[in-house]
Parts: structure tokens; sequence; C-alpha cells
């Protein structure tokens, strides 16, 4: 059932305007951008590239996967979801990583496609740790895509949500924006944010510098995020069912 979700989720993507604009055009424009206002050496390229994909897929995590339960209940299919003989969660992470996976792939092609259009010089020094790495960010993409889609089954407000949420992580998460140039006040914010410490990861692999501290808090936080997330999961029903906002018919 996990799987079958997964791959309803990836057929249903491939039709959604919104993966060619978060996961296709986003990286693309993001990058063209950084490198325009300041072109990076051999030592920032790959820092650059990494961080621009994990920038998009946060915007892709918060409108697709983080999506799912609210397309389920603009379809009317949310009271199957929810009611159904399998569990709900088990149903809700197979969706979320389908979409993190389709994400994750259109990411990836765009990124590099743009990077050798701007002839980045790029390389990878340890591809087995970047293929870790991969793994490990789909897993934690999937986890806040289901955190996050507990949020919008609560309120009808998905779409502000979903602005509230994108752009502090865009500015506080440590990617695009380098933790040292944050009011130290905010410094601790990035540690709390796995896509921070996956980027340390897939940064050093590229460049030769790896060290598995940075995979090892990045599973520790997914493994977080995905408890908060069933928690929450369950926490969500219940109360948006007390209070009228789960449509189930």
């Amino acid at each position: 059932m996990f799987l079958t979700a997964a791959r309803m989720e990836q057929r249903a993507m491939r039709r959604n305007p919104l993966l060619l604009v978060n996961s296709g055009m986003l990286p693309a424009v993001f990058l063209v951008t950084a490198v325009e206002t300041g072109r990076p050496g051999p030592e920032d390229a790959a820092a650059l590239v990494v961080a621009v994909a994990l920038t998009a897929l946060w915007g892709s995590t918060v409108w697709m996967s983080g999506g799912v339960l609210r397309r389920e209940r603009t379809y009317g299919t949310l009271a199957r979801c929810v009611s159904g003989v399998w569990s709900p969660y088990l149903v809700l992470l197979g969706k979320s990583l389908g979409a993190t996976v389709t994400s994750v792939g259109a990411i990836l092609v765009s990124t590099g496609v743009t990077a050798a259009a701007l002839g980045l010089p790029l390389s990878v020094s340890h591809p087995g740790w970047i293929v870790a790495s991969l793994v490990v960010l789909v897993c934690s993409g999937t986890a806040l895509g289901a955190l996050v889609s507990c949020l919008f089954l609560v309120t009808r407000n998905g779409l502000i949500w979903s602005h509230a949420l994108m752009y502090p992580v865009f500015a506080l998460g440590g990617l695009l924006i380098p933790v040292n140039a944050l009011p130290e006040s905010l410094r601790w914010v990035p540690d709390l944010i796995s896509l921070h410490w996956i980027k340390d990861c897939m940064v050093g692999a590229a460049t030769g510098d790896v060290t598995i501290a940075p995979l090892g808090v990045a599973t520790l936080l997914t493994l977080v995020y995905l408890s908060v997330a069933g928690f929450a999961y369950r926490r969500s029903v219940a109360w948006s069912r007390k209070e009228g906002t789960l449509d189930l018919a």
C-alpha cells in the first residue's frame, strides 16, 4: 500500500504545473541569479549548486508533498485517506515519498543542466557519499512533507501557510545564505533543519572533505520529523473532525 500510494502520487505530479515551476524553473532561476551576482570559483561552485538544489527542494516540499492532503480534499478523496482500511499515516508517507522522489529528480536535472550551461567547474570526489546523502535527503523530504501536510489538514488557509513556511527557511535555513551571515541570535536555527546538514555532507563529498557527523545529524533530525509527523497527523485528524475543518464529503 505504501508503494502504491507513492506511485499514484508520482503519476499525479507529472500533470501538476507546480512541478515545472518549483522543481524545474526555480532552481534554474536561483542558480543563474547567484552566478550573475558573483561567479564562484572551483571551491565555491559545488556549495552554490547544492545550496540552490536544496533551497528549491524546500519550496517544492511545501507546495508538493506538503500539499498532499490539501489536494486530497480538493479531489474529494480525503475521507478515504484518513478512514480507510490501511493506516492513514502509511498512505500519507507513501504519497509524500512519491512527491519527494519526483521533485528531487526534477531538481537534479534542472540544476545539472543549468550548471553545465553556465560552465561551472564541478567535480565529485566521493560519489558514494553523494548517493548516501541523496537517500537521507529523500527520507528527510518525505518526513518534512508529511509534517507540513498535517498543518494544512486543520486549516482551509493552506495557501497562506505555504508562503509563511517557505521564506523563513530560505532566509534562515543556512542554505543560500551562510550561517555566519545570519544575526548571532538566529544562528541556531539552521541546526534544527536537516537540509542544512545534508548540504554540508554533499559539499564535503564533492570537494573531498568528507565527515560522517553532518549525515548522522541529518538522519537523527529526519527520525524526529517522522515521529512528530506521526503524532501530529493523529492529533490533526482528531482536531479537524472536532472543529469541522475536515471535509469528508
